[in-house]
């Protein structure tokens, strides 16, 4: 082995020492942060949004087929028939059974004393009225009977029954005060039909017929025509 002058042996452990020492400057270096850059910070960002679950296809809907059922037949009640009353022509005076029809308007015969008067036909009226004037009470074996006057105003003739009171009534007039009228029995006498009715005495000078026939006389007798008048004249 060759001896190496000591001064060279000096310069080689220099050169190596250095080396050494610049290898281990620029490790430093490489693995030290530079403070003259700026050290990026990572702000928080937003979180991330969590994926939304895709929405499942629509479906078409599902018609569920129900097997068809017959429709029921329409039903349709049958039109009543119209029912059509007896028409009243000349001659034809006579209606359902036994009753007669007669007009709205009709003459009457007062039987005691043998007095033809219009009437007017009242449906609507219970009881029967006359007109009567010079009404005056008188008492007979005891029992209340009244006297009056019945005028024929076609003649100018006044006649005057006698008849026993059977009771009072009380008539209510329009804008009148009401007042007490007695009732009577009278025989009326209408075409073929006839009958002793009750019969109130009332004040009709101002209606254009004497007489008011009401239901005491029609019931179970007639009908009335209230189109037509005098029928129970015709012929029967």
């Amino acid at each position: 082995m060759l001896a190496l002058p000591k001064k060279l042996l000096n310069s080689l452990m220099l050169s190596a020492c250095v080396l050494v020492f610049s290898g281990c400057s620029l490790l430093e270096q490489k693995t030290t942060t530079d403070p003259q850059q700026p050290v990026q910070s990572q702000e928080p960002g937003e979180a991330p949004a969590c994926p939304q679950p895709e929405a499942p296809a629509e479906q078409p809907p599902v018609v569920e087929e129900k097997p068809l059922q017959p429709e029921p037949p329409a039903l349709s009640c049958p039109k009543p028939k119209p029912t059509a009353c007896p028409a009243v022509v000349s001659g034809d005076v006579t209606g359902r059974g036994d009753l007669r029809i007669i007009g709205q308007v009709e003459y009457v015969d007062v039987m005691p004393i043998n007095m033809r008067k219009k009437a007017r036909v009242d449906t609507g009226a219970e009881t029967t009225s006359i007109d009567a004037s010079d009404i005056v009470e008188f008492e007979r074996d005891g029992k209340s009977w009244v006297k009056f006057k019945v005028e024929d105003r076609r003649t100018g003739e006044v006649s005057e029954i006698k008849a026993p009171v059977v009771r009072w009534v009380r008539i209510k007039q329009h804008g009148v005060e009401n007042v007490r009228r007695q009732v009577v029995r009278l025989e009326l006498r209408m075409g073929s039909l006839h009958d002793k009715v009750e019969v109130t005495l009332a004040d009709r000078d101002r209606f254009d017929y004497p007489i008011l026939i009401g239901r005491n006389f029609l019931q179970g007798r007639a009908v009335v025509d209230v189109s037509r008048k005098y029928l129970t004249l015709q012929k029967e």
